[in-house]
C-alpha cells in the first residue's frame, strides 16, 4: 500500500510541475496559412498560402506578448485581362509584435483569446515593366483559439486582420505551439 501511494504522489508532483498551455512561460509555434490580399477599388484581389513562426511570453493565464515573422505566399493578378502586360506579383514578409488577452475558460485545455498589435512588413511587387519594393507598417488585429494534445503541445486555429495602405490583407493559419514553461 506504501509503494502505490508513493507512486502515486510521485506521479501527481510529476505532473504538477510541467508546464501546461495555459500556464506563464515561452511558446515556440510554427503555422501554414490561407492568405488575401485585396486593394481597395477591386485593382488587385488574390488569394495565396504561407507560413508564419511565432515565439510568445506567456506573462500569466490571461495576458501574453508575441512576436511572429510571416511571409504571404505570392498573390497573383491580371490587372490588363483584354491586353498584354498586365501581370502583377504581390508578396509579403516581415514580422509582427502583438499583445494577446486569453479568455477565462472552464478547461485550461481549450483557450481563446484575442490580440492586437503593429506590424512591418516588406511589400514586393513584380510587373512585365520591372520590380519594387517598399515598407508597410501598421496596425493588426485577430483572434483564435488553442487545443491542448498533451501538456506541451497544442494546436493553434486563429485569423488575423492587417490594416495596409490602401487595401487589406487577411490571414487565417492553422498551426502547432511548443511550450516550454517558465524562464
Amino acid at each position: 500500500m506504501k509503494r502505490t501511494a508513493g507512486i502515486a504522489l510521485l506521479t501527481l508532483c510529476s505532473l504538477s510541475a510541467q508546464a501546461g498551455p495555459a500556464d506563464p512561460g515561452l511558446l515556440v509555434g510554427v503555422s501554414g496559412m490561407l492568405t488575401s490580399y485585396e486593394i481597395d477599388g477591386d485593382v488587385f484581389d488574390d488569394e495565396a498560402v504561407g507560413g508564419k513562426l511565432s515565439v510568445q511570453y506567456r506573462i500569466n493565464r490571461y495576458i501574453g506578448i508575441e512576436g511572429s515573422w510571416l511571409d504571404s505566399g505570392n498573390f497573383s493578378e491580371d490587372t490588363n485581362p483584354a491586353g498584354p502586360g498586365g501581370g502583377v506579383d504581390v508578396d509579403l514578409h516581415g514580422i509582427t509584435i502583438q499583445a494577446i488577452g486569453y479568455l477565462p475558460m472552464p478547461s485550461e485545455d481549450i483557450q481563446v483569446y484575442g490580440k492586437g498589435g503593429i506590424y512591418d512588413f516588406d511589400q514586393n511587387l513584380d510587373t512585365d515593366s520591372g520590380s519594387s519594393s517598399r515598407g508597410a507598417d501598421g496596425l493588426t488585429f485577430g483572434a483564435g483559439a488553442q487545443i491542448a494534445v498533451s501538456s506541451k503541445v497544442s494546436l493553434r486555429l486563429e485569423g488575423d486582420w492587417f490594416d495596409l495602405d490602401g487595401g487589406d490583407f487577411w490571414t487565417v493559419s492553422l498551426g502547432v505551439n511548443w511550450h516550454f514553461g517558465p524562464l
